[in-house]
């Protein structure tokens, strides 16, 4: 049976077990000049369809539209509000509990988007009987791997470009890859000017860097911990 929510039949959906869902939610918005718009929710896509497989879980459809603000000034980006993020998922989750999920994983691939994703779910979870994990899938799970893979990582920099080499080679235009090397500041400063500075290219890091085999085994490791963190999860839950 397909692990997709919306390729179920009705046969199917009153046969499925619905207690874990995976909910990716992304972005549209410029990576450089060499990666799709789509990417930040291609990735989370593909990590939640394969982690669904290794824990019996279904996937709900994307959100493709995020929080954008810092990329708001490059074409193609979609800067979607805080609020309506917020809103919006809010009621997916919902919608998930009365449909019988008991736990529901937001992969979330785009940072404007964690500070609505953390309030929605506690707010979701506080006032149903839902439970709710977040996950920023390049920051939350394999680490070590990351850190041991990529010289350059960034926005649209080594580490993205070679994940979505690995997903989606055929939509990554290699050949217009750059480098934009940042200066960020100690501690988180919200400022739109400094963002606009620092995202100038909507590139950090090094894209050239970046290949097919370093996006496969990342993807891997984050694949393999994260599976083993939702199965320990439900286990915790008395779900599984």
């Amino acid at each position: 049976m397909t692990k997709r929510f919306w390729e179920l039949t009705g046969k199917n959906i009153d046969e499925a077990d619905l207690s874990i869902m995976f909910l990716p939610v992304g972005s549209i918005e410029r990576h450089g000049f060499h990666l799709p718009l789509g990417t930040d929710t291609l990735a989370p896509l593909f990590i939640a369809e394969k982690t669904a497989e290794k824990v019996g879980g279904l996937v709900l459809p994307p959100i493709w539209y995020g929080s954008c603000m810092a990329m708001r000034g490059h074409r193609g980006t979609f800067d979607i509000s805080q609020e309506a993020l917020s809103k919006y998922v809010g009621e997916i989750l919902r919608e998930a509990w009365r449909n019988g999920a008991r736990l529901v994983v937001i992969v979330n691939g785009h940072g404007g988007n964690t500070p609505a994703l953390h309030y929605t779910a506690r707010e979701v979870s506080g006032n149903t009987g839902l439970a709710v994990i977040v996950v920023d899938w390049w920051r939350d799970v394999a680490v070590e791997t990351r850190r041991s893979l990529f010289q350059k990582p960034g926005h649209a920099g080594e580490d993205e470009t070679s994940a979505i080499l690995a997903i989606a080679g055929h939509l990554v235009d290699i050949d217009t890859a750059d480098r934009a090397d940042v200066e960020y500041p100690p501690v988180r400063i919200y400022n739109r000017e400094l963002e606009e500075r620092i995202y100038s290219k909507a590139l950090t890091g090094d894209a050239r860097l970046a290949s097919e085999e370093k996006g496969l085994e990342w993807l891997k490791a984050v694949i393999d911990e994260l599976a083993e963190k939702v199965l320990e999860a439900a286990r915790i839950l008395g779900i599984k």
